[in-house]
């Protein structure tokens, strides 16, 4: 995802699907890839993707799993209601400048709900995934988002943070204003199907480890469609 993804961190770089080593045969408990399919068996349900230049990655994909694609949005194309995700640098202001939107369908409505920071300890950089309450377009891919969201708990100064309903409890409601400024990339996250895991396509996964020692199984799946590739 390059920057982001919600849950949404630095991913691996694609590399051709040419690549052929291994897989590692230790998976770590969370792992993002991403790179490019080298094959697709819907009978055993397991994806093979060239992850580095001499790496390769076997995931298997369950059958409730997801996949995804994205389409290219403008900023007049979010409206009141809709559900974002939004990654953010908060700056010296205070205030939350974007560095990527995505636009939820309302399958996946409410998914990571929450402010948040991503980056490691102490990064500027914030995950909001959030309702719109409001859109202010200075221009069709430029303007700023009032988004409001629940999170886990509130702070001493009263913000909101956390992901939602992550401690249980009532949690907290919490209230943000996003810019995004001309060239910030706005995707619309669309739910498609096993059709688009074909050789070559780009994809960006996040798993964990599964019962096959070296195979990582997916909790999230995102393919290239239509030469848009993954940006979450």
């Amino acid at each position: 995802m390059r920057r982001m993804f919600i849950a949404l961190a630095a991913l691996l770089s694609a590399v051709p699907a040419s690549a052929q080593v291994a897989a590692p045969a230790v998976v770590p408990a969370v792992q993002r890839v991403k790179g490019t399919i080298i094959s697709y068996d819907p009978a055993t349900r397991y994806l093979t993707v060239a992850s580095g230049k001499t790496a390769t990655a076997t995931v298997l994909l369950p059958d409730n799993l997801r996949i995804v694609y994205n389409q290219r949005r403008k900023v007049t194309d979010i409206k009141q209601g809709d559900f974002v995700g939004a990654a953010a640098l908060r700056t010296s202001d205070g205030k939350l400048r974007a560095q990527e939107v995505a636009l939820f369908p309302d399958a996946l409505r409410g998914t990571g709900e929450g402010q948040y920071a991503i980056g490691g300890d102490g990064s500027n950089r914030l995950m909001t995934n959030a309702t719109v309450s409001g859109v202010t377009a200075s221009a069709p891919n430029s303007g700023t988002l009032a988004v409001d969201y629940h999170g886990a708990a509130a702070g001493a100064d009263g913000s909101c943070s956390g992901h939602a309903n992550a401690a249980g409890g009532e949690g907290c409601s919490g209230h943000a204003e996003i810019t995004v400024a001309p060239g910030i990339p706005v995707i619309g996250l669309m739910v498609g199907d096993e059709t688009l895991l074909v050789p070559g396509m780009a994809v960006s996964i996040v798993g964990g480890a599964s019962s096959a020692p070296g195979v990582l199984q997916a909790t999230r799946l995102t393919v290239e469609k239509d030469g848009v590739k993954p940006i979450l």
